[in-house]
This record gives structure tokens, sequence and C-alpha cells, in this order.
């Protein structure tokens, strides 16, 4: 399927899964080669194990331009993850490859995770911890209350605003509205005023409305940077932003400014621009203010989540190798 040296009828095809340290690859029912790797680093790696691939499964290994260009019978890249913004698409597009993902497999283990960061950035459980091990402050003061510089609301104070409202944030919706949460579902930022949807609420006013921002919308061209210096000046100084997303969906620069200048309360993001994330390489790790909670790219991880991906690499596969393509983002 739009590969430079098309696979002969009677060739296998060859299946390459490039890090399945990320989750167990089901077995296929269809007749094929496969090799699998615990994981692989970098592009002159990834090359030498897929040029003579027709199927790549990846879940954190990027597919380049030069990756694209080396195979010269790929035709399909198997995602076993929701989001795809380390293929390069315009290169497999112009190679009539395919692409696809698993969407929804992750969304209800993210939804929590969103869940779990935000009551650890508005109640600063991680410097409890560090307080209370500590056993200092707390015996001497006989209490921590300086950790908070403003009350943390309840649930049912807190206006809930949503940036991408695919599987992730339907689940997000879903538990805010039962934890009491006012929610409020933003339009696409590029969307005018009067082509508002129903349902949805302008991206300006979520974003100057809410006490709470979550993104969880896929990295593009329309996202990138979305959430920068003008986005959290207007936000609200009591406010909260929790990144699910990716990490190019925010401005790091601009978040760590926010944060130390008090623009808004506090942040908390499990992406990061650059992964893994390094002190060299991530500003926001390097010089992580108090008010910024923080995990490596974990929040998919859950049991539900390892299973609906495997049920979908498995039928993503077999209905491509049958002829039927589903779960395409290309």
């Amino acid at each position: 399927m739009g590969s430079l040296s098309p696979r002969r009828s009677d060739e296998l095809h060859k299946v390459v899964c490039l890090d399945a340290y990320t989750c167990p690859v089901p077995k296929f029912d269809f007749t094929h080669e496969y090799v699998e790797y615990h994981n692989t680093i970098g592009e002159d790696q990834t090359i030498e194990r897929v040029r003579d691939a027709t199927i790549i499964i990846t879940s954190r290994v990027p597919i380049s331009a030069c990756i694209v260009a080396a195979c010269f019978r790929l035709e399909l890249v198997a995602f076993m993850t929701t989001g795809t913004d380390i293929a390069d698409k315009k290169a497999c597009r112009a190679r009539g490859i395919t692409i696809c993902n698993a969407p929804g497999a992750n969304a209800e283990s993210v939804a929590e995770h969103a869940f779990a960061l935000y009551m650890a950035a508005k109640r600063q459980v991680v410097d409890l911890h560090r307080v209370t091990l500590e056993a200092e402050a707390w015996p001497r003061e006989k209490n921590v209350f300086h950790l908070y510089p403003q009350l943390p609301r309840v649930m049912r104070h807190e206006i809930l605003g949503i940036v991408g409202y695919g599987a992730i944030g339907k689940y997000t919706e879903a538990i805010g509205k039962a934890l009491g949460m006012l929610v409020l579902i933003a339009e696409r930022k590029s969307t005018a005023a009067s082509k508002v949807r129903p349902g949805r609420v302008p991206f300006e006013e979520v974003v100057k409305t809410c006490t709470v921002l979550l993104l969880a919308c896929p990295l593009d061209e329309e996202s990138s940077n979305m959430i920068s210096e003008p986005e959290l000046r207007a936000m609200r100084p009591d406010s909260i932003v929790v990144n699910v997303a990716r990490g190019g969906v925010m401005n790091e620069a601009a978040l760590l400014r926010a944060l130390k200048e008090k623009w808004i309360y506090a942040a908390a993001t499990d992406v990061f621009v650059n992964e893994p994330a390094t002190k060299e390489g991530c500003q926001l790790i390097r010089d992580c203010p108090s008010n910024l909670t923080l995990s490596p790219h974990v929040a998919w991880y859950g049991g539900t989540c390892l299973e609906n991906l495997q049920l979908s690499i498995k039928e993503t596969l077999e209905s491509y190798v049958a002829g039927k393509v589903i779960n395409s983002v290309l």
C-alpha cells in the first residue's frame, strides 16, 4: 500500500515492534514474520531494525522522514498509543504509508491521573510529604499552613475547563461532574465566537473563567504552544493548570514564569517537550518551583489501558492485512 517496493502476494508481512517494554504485544492471526525489541534508541538503530519491515509497531520510538525513506517495503506504522505526533506524517503521506493509533485505549487511566495531579497540586501533597518526613516545621510550629498560599477550594467550588474533547476529555468531564465541579468544554482556539458549537464555550472564555484548566488535546500545528504567555496571563491568579496532553501544547518557559510570578496558583504536568525529560534538557525539572507538580509520562499506564492497547493493536493489524483499514489517522 504505497511502498516503493510493493510486497508480492507470496511474501510474508514482516512486523517489527520497536519498544515492547511499554506493553506486551499479542499474537496475530495471520501469517507473518515477527521481530520484537525491548526498546530502540536513536534513528540509526531504528533504521537498522526496520529496514525491511512492512509493518512497524511503536509506542515511544519516533518514526522520522529518514526512517521512512530507508524502509522500502513499509506499508503501515501502528502506534500502541493514542498520540502519533512522533511520526513524520508528511513523509508517510508522500509514500502512501498508513498510520494507525489506539484511540481511547488510555482514556480512563489518563483521566484518573489528571485528577491525581490536580489534587496533588491543589493540596500541596508533595511538599506535605517532604515536611512530614523532615519532622521539623510541624513539631515546631504545630501546623504547616504556611504551605498554602491560598485556602484549597472544595470540589463544588471549582470550574473545570477542558481543552480537548476526545475520549480523555469525556472521561474527565464525567469525573468532574461527579465531584460536583462546574465543567466547561472549550471550543477550538481558532473557532470564531459566532461558530461555537452547542455545548462548547469559546476558548478564551474558558481560559479566563476556569479555576482548573485541563489539557487533553492532541499535539498538532494548531495546538502547538496553545497555552503560552497570553493565555497564562489571562487566567485567574487562583487557578491550576494540568497537562496530560503533550508537552508541546504548553510553552514550558511561559509556564515557569507564570508560576514564579504568580500569574496562576499552581500547575501539574505528566508530559514534556523533550522526553525522557532531564535536568539538562528541561527547565521545568532544572528550575522546578514548589507550585509545580511533575510525573514522568505515566498517566496512561494502567490495567485497563494495557488490555485495551493489546485488543486495539491486534484488531488494527488483522483488519489491515484483511484489506480493511481501521483506527487510521493518515
